[in-house]
């Protein structure tokens, strides 16, 4: 009687642990649209999306990722596997390669009885390395700001990609027009309490963007989510995995999403020294790595995850 119970209760009323179990199911059967060979699936993370690893039977290591229904339509996640795969060919950059489909498609969209929606799912070769934190130094977050800024230069050459913006300030800011106008701002200070702080964040990111512009040499395709567990090492070179935020905004938005990982290393100072060194070692654009600029972003991003 419990195991029937917990298969005929809500999806929405169950547990993270409830929920990665139906996901599973679904998995395993989005899995059956690719050529390979499963031997074990393991959940790896349940947060806005889901993730598996996934082992084949071919030696081989890949990771499934079940979309989040609330998350970009179809069309944008063939985007940003679109991008990653013209990465792979046109780059020496490490970013996870997508695994298409028997069909050639590189997404697949599945239904279960015991989930909700159907739900998008893609496949990627697995990225091996090391994610670090607390043992970051200079020469990592250097190569990190080399990488950012190649990233950005090949992201400027894919054009008509259809992806959002990184830089709205809600999931309301999002289905709107304007994702920065008055009244997203009002409901995000409703959000935060009736907190004016997250006005003057944003007003000073809305002064930051009408100063910058949005020509092609500071505004574009960006990653949008780099932080610590987003970028990873190998054999003393970074890789980046996690595209499925990506979009367009600010170049500085990018930047200001590592710095503002940052702030609880006690060495801090010197890795946002060395990661703007490795941008500009790029990207010499003073405008994009000014200090006032990336403070408005990095406090925008707060606001950002405050009201996420």
């Amino acid at each position: 009687m419990a195991d029937f119970a917990a298969n005929t209760r809500p999806f929405a009323e169950l547990d993270r642990s409830g929920r990665t179990r139906r996901l599973r199911r679904l998995a395993e059967a989005a899995l059956t649209e690719y050529d390979v060979p499963v031997a074990r699936l393991t959940p790896l993370g349940h947060g806005l999306n889901t993730t598996f690893r996934v082992d084949g039977a071919d030696g081989g290591r890949y990771v499934l990722r079940v979309q989040r229904p609330d998350g970009p339509a179809v069309a944008q996640v063939r985007s940003e596997l679109a991008w990653l795969a013209a990465l792979r060919r046109e780059t020496d950059l490490v970013v996870p390669q997508p695994v298409p489909t028997r069909d050639r498609d590189l997404v697949t969209v599945v239904a279960d009885p015991a989930v909700p929606e159907p739900r998008t799912c893609v496949l990627c070769r697995w990225v091996e390395g090391r994610f670090l934190d607390e043992r970051l130094g200079p020469p990592q977050l250097y190569a990190l700001g080399e990488f950012t800024a190649r990233l950005q230069l090949h992201g400027a050459r894919m054009n008509g990609l259809d992806r959002g913006r990184v830089d709205d300030l809600t999931d309301f800011g999002r289905s709107q027009v304007n994702g920065f106008s008055d009244v997203v701002l009002d409901r995000a200070v409703e959000q935060a309490g009736g907190d004016e702080q997250v006005r003057a964040a944003v007003d000073r990111a809305r002064a930051v963007r009408a100063e910058l512009g949005f020509g092609a040499d500071v505004f574009g395709l960006v990653h949008g989510g780099l932080h610590q567990e987003n970028y990873l090492f190998h054999r003393g070179g970074v890789r980046a995995i996690g595209f499925d935020g990506c979009g367009f905004g600010h170049y500085a938005y990018d930047l200001a999403v590592t710095l503002g990982e940052l702030t609880h290393l006690p060495q801090r100072e010197a890795l946002r020294e060395a990661l703007l060194d490795g941008y500009r070692s790029v990207r010499p654009a003073a405008a994009t790595t000014d200090p006032a600029v990336l403070a408005a972003f990095v406090a925008l991003r707060r606001v950002q995850l405050r009201l996420r």
